[in-house]
């Protein structure tokens, strides 16, 4: 489906029954749609200039369920997707300022994919580096935020390196992913399903980008987001929350 604004009555209805509710309607470019503790994390970049948002539910962690990104007719949120969601409040958490409380309702498709109207918004949006969440380890401990809770949990780069890194623990595998930002090499867990499940054809071991169709000279931008506290040591690692290919139609304005 090409871009295209829905201006659709249906639309229309549920943006003012939204305002009546007391509730708010907010567009967002998808950038992660991905897994947290068995369920959904989608994050994007408002399409009002306001910056990252992160729709929440409100239970438990916040995880959301296959039902809440579920498009009617298009099926899951994709990556670049332009969607209206409804909510009821921000609900910003020490490790995590950018989150919004869900409300009532299914969320609304508006273009897909979002097409040149994204680019700016993204643009204002990318880390230049070398730190990542103000420093350039991968995690940070969830104690620092007692007393000044962070200034951001979901940041947006745009690479060139990036390799694959599979490692096997037993039955289990975990994967990972080398990237370089502003000349500092990242290796942090992925979370992107989409990606996670073309790895699952490689062996463990480091694998090259190339191996999964991606081209050398191409960039790739990669939603870092800063995870739930871990119980085992009290920090939020950072994650790869998802791996977007630059498309060809931007690969001059990146």
């Amino acid at each position: 489906m090409a871009e295209h604004d829905d201006h659709s009555s249906l639309g229309g209805l549920r943006d003012l029954l939204a305002r009546v509710m007391g509730e708010t309607a907010i567009q967002f470019i998808c950038l992660a749609n991905s897994r947290k503790h068995g369920g959904k994390c989608v994050a994007g970049i408002r399409t009002d200039g306001k910056g990252w948002i992160r729709p929440v539910s409100g239970v438990g962690d916040g995880a959301l369920t296959e039902a809440h990104v579920a498009l009617p007719s298009y099926g899951p949120v994709r990556a670049l997707d332009r969607v209206c969601a409804y909510f009821a409040r921000p609900d910003p958490k020490p490790h995590q300022p950018e989150n919004w409380l869900l409300a009532g309702g299914v969320w609304r498709l508006v273009a897909r994919p979002a097409g040149d109207s994204a680019v700016p918004l993204l643009q204002a949006q990318i880390v230049r580096g070398p730190a990542l969440f103000g420093d350039t380890t991968d995690r940070v401990a969830y104690a620092a935020f007692s007393t000044t809770p962070a200034p951001a949990s979901l940041a947006l780069v745009l690479v060139k390196f990036m390799e694959w890194h599979i490692v096997a623990q037993g039955e289990r595998r975990k994967n990972r992913v080398f990237f370089a930002s502003g000349g500092q090499v990242y290796n942090l867990g992925l979370t992107d399903p989409a990606w996670e499940a073309r790895l699952a054809t490689l062996p463990p071991g480091r694998h090259a980008k190339e191996t999964l169709g991606l081209k050398r000279e191409d960039k790739q931008l990669l939603t870092i987001s800063l995870g739930e506290p871990f119980e085992r040591d009290g920090c939020c690692y950072k994650l790869v929350a998802g791996i977007i290919p630059v498309p060809p139609a931007w690969r001059a304005h990146f």
